[in-house]
């Protein structure tokens, strides 16, 4: 069933691997956009979603150490929960209408300068890590209950 025996282990393994890429790829890009190509806004976009990322990151580094608990309370959690929850549907409207945008006045995807099909993946990739920064927080209340349950049972 796989190569590892703890599931829970290597899926937060797997979101710290994945968040730490998501940070280098952002950052990255939004450089050699802003720098190479001149689109400000596909560049502002690649580091919003490399900041998102790097939020999804503290949130899966403080699961894998199950120490969440130590960090936020389960109200700063479903806070963070909410806003990541309005953020992931804002950028779904701005996605679509970048694709809108793009097919109404047939803008094409080159030359990238000035490429709404180029902005809408990177905002497509900012919904993505709002998304998981929603599940990861979502996952923290979890881990966040779970050890209200077992330091009260253990004084009981």
């Amino acid at each position: 069933m796989g190569c590892c025996q703890n599931r829970d282990r290597c899926c937060s393994i797997w979101r710290i691997v994945q968040s730490s890429l998501g940070i280098f790829i952002g950052i990255s890009t939004a450089f050699v956009f802003y720098h190479n190509f001149g689109n400000a806004q596909a560049s502002g976009w690649a580091l919003t979603s490399g900041v998102f990322a790097a939020a999804a990151l503290h949130l899966a580094i403080l699961i894998h150490k199950k120490t969440i608990h130590s960090w936020y309370t389960v109200l700063h959690l479903r806070n963070i929960q909410l806003l990541a929850f309005l953020l992931t549907d804002i950028s779904i409207a701005v996605f679509a209408w970048y694709l809108f945008y793009a097919a109404y006045y047939k803008i094409p995807m080159v030359p990238v300068d000035n490429s709404a099909i180029v902005t809408s993946v990177w905002v497509f990739m900012t919904a993505k890590w709002t998304f998981l920064v929603w599940l990861f927080a979502r996952l923290g209340i979890r881990e966040r209950e779970d050890y209200e349950l077992t330091t009260d049972s253990d004084s009981i």
